[in-house]
């Protein structure tokens, strides 16, 4: 009976801290769709210096071919080389927004967007695209911004294969 009390006791203590700890506000989700809402504005205006400031200063940015970049300022000049060539006629629509609290002042969001108006390196049209973004954004000094990026092209299954079935990680 004395454990049953304790047990009951701990789970009072610290059952309202975890529940706390596990997710933001009405507004904090809306603020956080609120950046990718202005990240798409800034996109389809091509506006750098928009969609750089829904960025923290020390953020880390990885774009779909690959390169990391490790600060808001180097992140902001791949996409002043981007938007002056290959995406400068692009258009971005974002299709869902998915929100995962993982504290109150963090967390992991993903982005599907679809993306049209790009150029290929000899000027015709590429393809339209679908992308997902996976990212992790923060509350500092309550303002959302985001810390970490992904970009990662939607491919069919078929194409994303490992060829050797021996060197493929196990889950994908």
């Amino acid at each position: 009976m004395q454990r049953t009390i304790w047990f009951v006791a701990l789970v009072l203590v610290f059952a309202p801290s975890v529940t706390q700890a596990q997710g933001g506000t009405a507004a904090d989700e809306k603020a956080i769709r609120d950046i990718e809402a202005r990240w798409q504005e800034a996109w389809n205006r091509h506006d750098i210096a928009a969609m750089a400031a829904t960025y923290a200063p020390d953020s880390d940015a990885i774009n779909l071919a690959g390169e990391w970049f490790k600060s808001r300022d180097a992140f902001e000049k791949s996409l002043e080389e981007l938007h002056s060539g290959k995406t400068k006629g692009s258009v971005w629509q974002t299709e869902q927004t998915n929100i995962k609290f993982l504290t109150a002042e963090i967390a992991i969001v993903h982005v599907y967007v679809n993306s049209h108006g790009d150029l290929n390196p000899d000027g015709t049209p590429m393809a339209p695209r679908r992308v997902i973004l996976t990212r992790v954004e923060v509350k500092r000094q309550g303002q959302w911004l985001i810390v970490a990026s992904q970009a990662t092209n939607i491919v069919p299954r078929a194409t994303a294969m490992v060829s050797d079935p021996a060197s493929r990680i196990a889950g994908q």
